[in-house]
């Protein structure tokens, strides 16, 4: 009886070891990929804050033409106000 229980022992080591070996396989066939994924996520990481940075500037650009627009537009108003104020005479030749 004894020796039925050494040999399930012994099975057991057999296909505990088994499963080692093809875990150590799949994992260096998996490694490859998964460091090639870990590259991609980092190089998109990188290229998601260069857009964000260039978001970021187009959006000060933005901001600082609407204020001369605005600018522009104020005294555009302005001299409308003058010329209309000259008068349609004096501002025909």
């Amino acid at each position: 009886m004894e020796w039925i229980f050494g040999i399930i022992t012994l099975f057991c080591a057999v296909f505990l070891l088994q499963m080692m070996v093809d875990f150590n396989l799949q994992r260096g066939a998996l490694m490859p990929q998964v460091k090639q994924i870990h590259d991609v996520r980092a190089r998109h990481e990188a290229e998601i804050e260069k857009v964000n940075r260039l978001a970021k500037e187009a959006e000060e650009q933005l901001a600082t033409l609407d204020a001369e627009a605005h600018a522009l537009s104020e005294t555009i108003a302005d001299l409308d106000a003058k010329i209309d104020a000259i008068g349609p005479s004096k501002a025909e030749p």
